[in-house]
């Protein structure tokens, strides 16, 4: 569960930025698409304009000849300037003869005898045939006092016969297009242009702190315009005016040579998608961590409630080894009292026939029966004391004296081939014991060393005071773990007791 609380929201939000990543272009696009209507919509207005002032440029000096235009200069300077003055996408109006020569202009009351702008593009281009209304380039004014670049549009002066007789050239402001654009891109990344044909760059938004005559959009951005006529969406890698990377769009302006230009930075496209997506961050990924601690506790508290359950089964378990335990006890304790109720009735018929035999033969005999019936009750007391339905009776004894005693029943208990030898110190060995469970004790180590010798061997019983110095246990503990030998080991207060065989 914590590694799918982990991965599956990676997953999600991997899903949801790729998502999000369509989304944001595609609202790149559309509004590049909204803004490219406008452009265009705002540039043919201009244009249009232009073109009637043209027009009524024509109707002020229609039939007038150059001379009676050059003699009216200073009326005819009034009405163009009331023309340019109502327009403020205008910068002037000029009238130019078919020798290049200005005859009158909206800016200049009297235009200088020898100022000639038959160099220019848009006179050329009106001179060598009808080209209908031409854009020029973006131009630097010539006269003195009027520095601001311009570009151009012309259109030939008409004449009874047809032939070349001047044109009528309006030069319009590209900073009134950029104030425009300026209005209107006010989202991070915004970027509008108006182009001619051949790319050369009329205005742009956002501006260029220097702008080289001649500035055009980039390579692949023209051959995409010279491709495709109609409204094209189309990516930018990386431009060759700025180095910044455009989703652009172009759409041709219907009746003239340029196009008007709408984009977005791909940067300001990816800074929105980060930002969407950092707003998920801050809710999902606190979320996902409270949900990876609530199931890390939930995780140790089940561990918890492992370890707890073993606990309980082991505690199951030893209830019912002791439940078992009781009542094997509660059964010995039943054989044993119905076992020592026979061996009294034995031993109270040994007592009587005692009074009746008094042959050797029979006393021995009668001896070996009153032995048994004591060991019998012996064993019948452990049974009881096992089953807790008899109290233990410790008392002191000497290991001294009851070792060599008691070594005749380990004999008979052991078998032929294990010899048996007992060694007590001289001096007293006092123990404060249970005698019947003592003895009982020892025959179990007997037993345990008989079980270790199968070829046979010899049996040592010693016993003898010892002083506890921490010593004595890990004495006999290594001799317990040499292997060449049998040994067992009690130390029964302060008095060290082994039964080793070997």
């Amino acid at each position: 569960m914590m590694m799918a609380c982990a991965v599956l929201p990676v997953l999600l939000f991997a899903f949801a930025s790729w998502l999000n990543y369509r989304h944001e272009n595609a609202v790149a696009d559309d509004r590049i698409e909204r803004s490219l209507d406008i452009l265009h919509e705002h540039t043919l207005k201009v244009f249009q304009t232009v073109e009637r002032a043209i027009a009524e440029v024509d109707e002020i000096v229609r039939g007038m000849p150059d001379n009676a235009v050059r003699q009216d200069q200073p009326r005819l300077h009034e009405r163009l300037k009331q023309i340019v003055d109502a327009l403020p996408q205008l910068r002037a109006i000029f009238l130019i003869d078919r020798d290049g020569r200005p005859i009158v202009s909206s800016q200049l009351a009297q235009v200088p005898a020898d100022f000639n702008v038959g160099d220019r593009d848009f006179f050329k281009a009106q001179a060598a045939g009808h080209a209908g209304t031409y854009v020029s380039d973006v131009l630097t004014p010539r006269l003195t006092g009027f520095g601001t670049p311009f570009f151009v549009l012309s259109r030939r002066r008409p004449s009874a016969d047809g032939s070349f007789n001047g044109v009528v050239a309006v030069a319009v402001l590209p900073r009134y297009f950029e104030d425009f654009y300026s209005l209107i891109g006010r989202s991070p990344g915004s970027f509008f242009a108006l182009v001619q044909t051949d790319g050369k760059f009329l205005a742009r938004y956002p501006a260029l702190r220097s702008r080289p005559p001649g500035l055009a959009v980039g390579s692949a951005l023209q051959q995409a315009m010279a491709q495709a006529r109609e409204r094209v969406v189309y990516t930018i890698p990386d431009s060759e005016v700025d180095g910044a990377a455009y989703r652009v769009g172009f759409r041709k302006l219907e009746g003239f040579p340029v196009d008007v230009v709408a984009g977005i930075d791909r940067s300001a496209i990816r800074g929105e998608w980060h930002a969407t997506m950092a707003s998920h961050l801050i809710f999902g990924l606190p979320a996902t961590l409270l949900l990876l601690i609530i199931i890390g506790v939930a995780l140790r508290r089940t561990r918890r409630l492992y370890v707890e359950a073993e606990r309980r089964e082991a505690a199951e378990a030893a209830l019912r080894q002791a439940q078992r335990l009781e009542a094997i006890g509660q059964l010995t304790g039943g054989v044993a009292h119905d076992f020592n109720n026979l061996l009294m009735i034995v031993s109270g018929s040994a007592q009587r026939l005692r009074r009746d035999l008094t042959s050797e033969k029979h006393t021995r005999l009668l001896d070996m029966i009153s032995n048994a019936t004591s060991r019998g009750e012996t064993l019948t007391r452990q049974l009881l004391a096992f089953s807790r339905r008899q109290m233990l009776t410790p008392s002191v004894i000497d290991l001294a004296q009851r070792l060599p005693a008691f070594r005749e029943m380990l004999d008979r208990s052991l078998r032929g081939d294990i010899a048996t030898a007992v060694a007590v110190a001289g001096e007293g060995c006092a123990v404060k014991v249970d005698p019947s469970e003592f003895e009982l004790a020892l025959l179990n180590l007997a037993v345990n060393a008989r079980d270790a010798m199968p070829n046979g061997g010899s049996l040592d019983i010693t016993a003898k005071p010892v002083v506890l110095d921490g010593n004595a246990a890990a004495e006999g503990y290594r001799r317990a773990q040499s292997g060449s030998q049998a040994v067992r080991m009690i130390l029964l207060n302060g008095r060290k007791f082994a039964v080793s065989g070997s």
